[in-house]
């Protein structure tokens, strides 16, 4: 799988930089992705302006790059699910 979008960041006392993006498929936070690593490795970003890598993560039941506190949670529910509950409601 490969990214689904671009990120440009443009801060007042910072170099602008640019990442790979890829929505998550439970909460459509966005996730940073590490260049030429597909889904694979997801870099964190940290108020210092350091960034860690992490592991991908990836939900086996919807098929779909997941964010680490949704991947965390341990069930799936695609963000499509979500919008019909709130329908409903």
């Amino acid at each position: 799988m490969r990214h689904q979008g671009y990120a440009t960041i443009v801060q007042p006392d910072a170099p602008a930089f640019e990442r790979d993006t890829c929505n998550c498929g439970h909460c459509q936070k966005v996730i940073f992705l590490k260049p030429g690593s597909g889904v694979t490795v997801y870099l964190i970003p940290h108020r210092d302006g350091r960034w860690t890598e992490e592991s991908g993560a990836f939900c086996r039941v919807c098929m779909r790059p997941v964010c680490l506190p949704c991947h965390d949670i341990g069930r799936c529910t695609p963000f499509e699910v979500q919008l019909e509950y709130a329908e409903k409601r």
